[in-house]
């Protein structure tokens, strides 16, 4: 499966509309015409999804399989692993996605966290209720805004008000699912974060994310633990990976792919400087 890391993998494609972005926290609309499944994700940014057509499945790393149908809407917590599908209902599925970095959620709702000291859940994501006013926010975003360029003041305006309108009617529901998800992201071990997914496209910022670290932190702690910065660390437990996987008949591209490299001249590059010789040169002496 292709690993992606949202919501930067969105920007690019196909069958999104982009309304704002700024970095981590943007709105989208999505609409395809046929189902797209299996897909294995992770979100960075905190992640609303109202689904308008079809229907949205989400697997979670525990296992948990949840789903969200039109009128419904799924919250997911920063850095949630998951395995989404999203189905078609007469050959469609819509839906907006609204991503929000952790400072914008965090200033929002922290406050309130504080004062209530919510009760924690046992589910990492949560569907929560919709509304009319949420219906309407959707529709006059779409009839104002569909034409404009993007704009970051915009962007944090409109993330304001449907973080305001979302609260309104589910305040108990998120506080819980956030601050579970906050207290499992402190007690995160980074060795099994790394070996479950140094091979997957993620930076090293995406790593101290979710390791509930800031940057500094993280490279911190991993250095004093592995003895080298995570960067190094990554590029030979990858360049390892493909080495092991070019001696099983994999092709170079493939390889890289595995791995986590888009970028196949990177990846030769990388594994030449890990290995000393390029993958087809490798591949050549196998032979």
């Amino acid at each position: 499966m292709k690993f992606l890391t949202l919501p930067r993998a969105l920007y690019s494609h196909p069958n999104i509309k982009t309304f704002f972005y700024d970095y981590q926290s943007c709105i989208l609309f999505k609409r395809l015409a046929h189902n797209l499944l299996n897909q294995e994700k992770v979100c960075i940014s905190h992640c609303f999804i109202f689904v308008l057509k079809g229907y949205v499945e989400v697997q979670t790393s525990s296992g948990e399989l949840i789903t969200t149908c039109a009128g419904e809407i799924l919250f997911m917590p920063r850095d949630t692993y998951l395995i989404s599908d999203f189905v078609t209902v007469d050959n469609l599925v819509e839906m907006y996605l609204i991503f929000i970095e952790h400072d914008i959620i965090n200033s929002f709702l922290a406050p309130k966290i504080a004062l209530e000291k919510p009760a924690f859940s046992e589910s990492v994501v949560c569907k929560i209720n919709s509304s009319i006013h949420i219906e309407k926010y959707f529709t006059a975003l779409y009839g104002v805004y569909a034409d404009f360029e993007n704009s970051r003041d915009l962007l944090k305006i409109k993330i304001t008000e449907f973080l305001h309108l979302i609260y309104a009617n589910n305040r108990a529901d998120i506080l819980a699912t956030l601050a579970s998800s906050e207290q499992h992201k402190k007690n995160r071990n980074i060795t099994n974060l790394m070996l479950e997914n140094y091979d997957k496209n993620l930076s090293v910022a995406d790593f101290a994310s979710l390791s509930g670290r800031s940057l500094s932190s993280f490279n911190r702690d991993f250095k004093k633990k592995y003895g080298k910065p995570p960067k190094q660390w990554l590029i030979e437990k990858k360049m390892i990976k493909a080495a092991q996987l070019l001696a099983n008949g994999s092709s170079v591209t493939q390889c890289a792919v595995d791995v986590g490299y888009s970028n196949i001249s990177h990846f030769i590059k990388l594994y030449k400087s890990i290995h000393g010789k390029t993958p087809r040169e490798m591949k050549n002496i196998n032979i």
